[in-house]
């Protein structure tokens, strides 16, 4: 009778990865329409008898390892952890938004910073060179160049569009293969290998990015009647990656739950972005009777004079 508990008590244990793997499962099967009623798979079964009564200690203790990996540079182990706490309470909207912004904004902005002492470094070397040699490393260049400027745009300026991503992953790509293909002396090799850990930069920024839109919208798959995580999915759009049309999308789910008026403000700036100036207007004309009244007037006032009022 005891070797027969402790090999139940064992096969339970061997149950709880299939947790892990089943939000994946989950997420990938009820994404696009971001359907309710998620299925409790045989590891989630398992995962709550074991856990019972021990979740919410469980989540404490994977918020310090969180933390922990965040300030020691470990990106890549936070992922895994992120995915186990929200699986441990997933109903716990606060999880799915700040997972989404630490992926999305804290960690993107500390691989972009990585940028910094690589242009210092290539400066330092460059000036080492001589004009022939500089003019064996002109394609080099260029890339760098146009490297450099991606990772200022995607924080600034250009966004990150879904369907510009794509593009942009085979354009560094072109990149990585010149620079893999490149024989030079020693000096101009050195630069290469200065040139190359910008494609990673790269890379990863739209990684994390996509990362934290993809984990906003497992939060809404399972929490989808409620205007929280539609806003933070939308917000992100809208301000990270200049996404607008994606934006207008989810912030239109967003409003039809009980919400604040910060977001209607917001899909009416996302409809002028998006070109869509008469539903803009309607929308502010929602807020007239806000705290958003004076803003509301002059909106309505710009955009029928037919002017910007979003910049």
């Amino acid at each position: 009778m005891k070797k027969n508990w402790v090999n139940l008590f064992i096969a339970l244990i061997l149950y709880i990865p299939l947790g892990f793997l089943q939000v994946s499962i989950d997420y990938t099967r009820k994404l696009e329409e971001l359907e309710s009623g998620l299925l409790l798979m045989p590891g989630q079964m398992a995962g709550s008898l074991i856990l019972s009564g021990f979740k919410g200690l469980a989540a404490d203790l994977l918020w310090l390892n969180i933390e922990n990996y965040w300030h020691t540079g470990q990106h890549y182990k936070m992922l895994p952890l992120f995915e186990a706490v929200a699986w441990l309470q997933p109903h716990y909207i606060t999880v799915w938004g700040v997972g989404g912004w630490h992926m999305s904004y804290n960690i993107f902005a500390e691989v972009r910073g990585r940028e910094r002492n690589l242009s210092k470094m290539y400066e330092k070397k460059m000036k080492q060179l001589s004009e022939k040699e500089k003019e064996n490393l002109k394609k080099v260049i260029e890339i760098r160049d146009r490297l450099k400027k991606l990772v200022d745009k995607l924080s600034l300026s250009i966004g990150m569009e879904e369907t510009r991503i794509p593009k942009l992953l085979e354009e560094i790509s072109r990149y990585e293969n010149i620079l893999n293909n490149f024989k030079g002396s020693e000096k101009e090799n050195e630069i290469v290998e200065l040139v190359k850990p910008l494609i990673s930069i790269v890379r990863e920024m739209i990684y994390w990015y996509t990362q934290g839109i993809k984990f906003l919208k497992k939060g809404i798959a399972y929490n989808p009647e409620r205007y929280d995580l539609y806003f933070e999915l939308g917000w992100t759009y809208y301000h990270k990656g200049k996404d607008y049309k994606n934006s207008v999308r989810y912030l239109e789910r967003a409003i039809k739950f009980p919400h604040p008026d910060y977001v209607d403000d917001l899909l009416a700036h996302a409809y002028e972005k998006t070109g869509q100036i008469d539903l803009a207007i309607k929308q502010w004309e929602k807020l007239l009777n806000t705290g958003f009244k004076t803003i509301a007037e002059r909106a309505i006032k710009v955009l029928k004079a037919g002017e910007k009022f979003t910049l």
